[in-house]
């Protein structure tokens, strides 16, 4: 499925960053990563599907 292979992609994703910084001083630092990753792909995710999401809109 389409949705779930791109919600996998949004894990590993989290999952490479967050490996990265290895230690966060506190669970509000580990949160603002991870929402700014989610924002940062959702805006890709419009930017690169955008007549994919009208559809569905539509078919809401």
């Amino acid at each position: 499925m389409k949705s779930t292979n791109m919600l996998e992609r949004l894990n590993e994703e989290i999952k490479r960053r967050t490996l990265v910084v290895r230690i966060f001083p506190n669970t509000e630092s580990c949160l603002r990563l991870i929402r700014a990753l989610c924002v940062e792909t959702h805006e890709t995710w419009l930017e690169d599907n955008p007549a994919t999401f009208a559809m569905l809109r539509d078919n809401l």
